[in-house]
């Protein structure tokens, strides 16, 4: 769960990703990353009026944390 601080713009999910990476992905996909994840990482967001809500700095955070996973060696099981 996104833990907000004072100041902290929280925007739709879709709005949040395009303004910290530049494109806006479909709403499905949106609602991928916050429920089931990729490479084991999920959006962080939380619900407001009914609706998921996240920042620009969650949004990175989730990018860097599937960058970092991708590059982690993987095991031979």
């Amino acid at each position: 769960m996104l833990t907000v601080s004072p100041g902290d713009v929280l925007l739709p999910v879709p709005t949040a990703v395009e303004k910290a990476i530049g494109y806006r992905p479909h709403p499905t996909t949106c609602t991928r990353w916050t429920r089931h994840g990729v490479r084991g990482v999920k959006l962080e967001t939380v619900v407001v009026g009914g609706r998921p809500r996240t920042t620009e700095a969650a949004v990175i955070a989730f990018v860097e944390a599937q960058t970092a996973n991708a590059d982690a060696p993987q095991s031979d099981i």
